[in-house]
């Protein structure tokens, strides 16, 4: 009695950019070994930013007893630069990245691989949850959450309540046709892809039923420096592309210098008193909505937490401006790269 022959399942790359993460990359690996998905279809390639801790002799000794996991140098640092590195060196055609410090199910890949079988994508993007484990955490997490964030990936979410995205999976053949990462790029990397697949015509797909936990800002001092390169990143993208992608992405930069010339003038004006209370106002509605899911403590903390980011977003933003257009760096970023067909 014959049967039919079962599909081969695709070939997956899992991609992992590290950069000094002794804390966290064994745990990392570890969860993409344990994968579901059929062990003979993939390989762990784990692209390196020259870490000085012991990241890099931790993923040697897990190769040496695991021979689909391999060490890659990554020497541009940035993690678009590590997922080139792959690119280049993986055999995938599909491309699943896996970050140190995020929490993925065992499932993982086999769940990102069947959403892009399902769909004419090329894209899979999927919506991170970020839990916080202290009281100050999940008021920035919750904060960062809400639309007045001008969070990370949430350009591709589209509708009325943008939510931060990141890149699920990719086939591996787009970038054929699309190029290879910013590799300059030190933010929303896989929005500045996303982008140019869609303006190519090819498919994106979000997903939100495929769950990473991820950890986020412990401080505020961690918020300003995320929304801070966060700003700088949009600045380069605007500049390099010579257009503005989104005019949401512009308002912390507006906001910062109007009201950097509203304080100039407090003297000579009386609106300053005037749009200060407008921006207390709007901000602490959307920190009462924070506290209704959180709890009415964590209300004052995302208060306090939205200026953090539009005045880290705004300064960014201006000092991207600036570094852009004085020295721009993409010439040799590789982004419009193609990638070489293979031997």
């Amino acid at each position: 009695m014959s049967s039919e022959a079962q599909p081969v399942a695709p070939l997956v790359t899992i991609a992992i950019a590290t950069s000094d993460d002794e804390p966290r990359i064994e745990a990392c690996l570890r969860s993409a070994l344990s994968q579901d998905y059929p062990a003979d279809r993939v390989e762990i390639l784990v692209a390196d930013a020259m870490s000085m801790d012991a990241t890099r002799e931790m993923v040697l000794r897990i190769a040496g007893e695991e021979p689909r996991v391999r060490l890659l140098d990554n020497p541009e640092r940035t993690r678009a630069a590590a997922l080139n590195v792959v690119l280049r060196d993986g055999k995938g055609e599909i491309v699943v990245p896996m970050d140190p410090g995020g929490e993925y199910g065992r499932t993982h890949v086999s769940k990102c691989v069947e959403a892009l079988g399902a769909s004419p994508a090329e894209h899979l993007a999927i919506v991170p949850r970020t839990a916080g484990r202290t009281l100050v955490e999940r008021a920035l997490s919750a904060a960062q959450k809400t639309r007045l964030a001008f969070a990370a990936g949430a350009e591709l979410a589209k509708g009325s309540d943008p939510v931060p995205t990141l890149l699920g999976a990719v086939r591996k053949r787009v970038f054929d046709k699309v190029g290879l990462f910013d590799a300059g790029a030190r933010a929303e990397e896989d929005v500045d892809l996303a982008q140019r697949i869609e303006k190519a015509g090819l498919g994106l797909t979000i997903r939100r039923d495929i769950v990473v936990h991820k950890a986020d800002a412990s401080s505020f001092k961690d918020l300003f420096r995320q929304h801070y390169q966060l700003g700088r990143a949009r600045a380069r993208r605007t500049v390099k592309d010579k257009r503005l992608r989104s005019v949401r992405s512009l308002a912390p930069f507006a906001l910062v210098v109007s009201g950097g010339a509203l304080a100039l003038t407090s003297s000579i004006q009386p609106v300053t008193p005037l749009a200060l209370a407008a921006y207390a106002l709007v901000t602490g509605a959307a920190a009462v909505r924070v506290g209704r899911d959180e709890g009415i403590i964590t209300i004052p903390i995302a208060w306090a937490a939205y200026p953090v980011m539009h005045v880290a977003h705004g300064m960014g933003f201006g000092s991207g401006l600036f570094r852009s257009i004085a020295r721009p760096d993409w010439a040799a970023s590789g982004a419009k790269e193609p990638k070489p067909e293979p031997a």
